[in-house]
């Protein structure tokens, strides 16, 4: 149970566009992403011994975190299709001082129940 919630959360509708986001998958998955990007700066500095090993790391790790950053996206887009929004307002978080945008995505009530991007959220 406790790891089909995860799979829910974390890795169902990864590039998928269409729906909508609850305010708990947005801030599990942004906080999954800081997390990675906090870890990766912290060992990279700890894996410097080997060049070959240091190359492996940080190409594996820059495609995963391309993964994470990619996947933002379509997670924002549901997001705002919660909030009944369009998702081309997206491109508001790619400006600077984008912040206040990003924390109304994180913690503003989604609309209830149907609106014109479907069904509310289950989680």
């Amino acid at each position: 149970m406790l790891l089909n919630n995860i799979y829910n959360l974390f890795f169902k509708r990864f590039f998928t566009f269409k729906g909508r986001s609850s305010r708990k998958e947005y801030i599990a998955r942004f906080l999954l992403i800081v997390f990675i990007m906090i870890v990766w700066a912290y060992t990279i500095d700890k894996c410097t011994n080997n060049d070959l090993l240091t190359a492996a790391y940080v190409m594996g790790i820059a495609i995963f975190m391309n993964m994470l950053i990619f996947q933002y996206f379509p997670l924002s887009v549901r997001r705002l299709h919660d909030l009944n929004e369009n998702g081309s307002n997206v491109l508001l978080t790619t400006l600077p001082l984008s912040g206040f945008f990003i924390t109304r995505l994180m913690f503003e009530k989604g609309t209830p129940g149907t609106n014109k991007y479907g069904e509310p959220p289950i989680n």
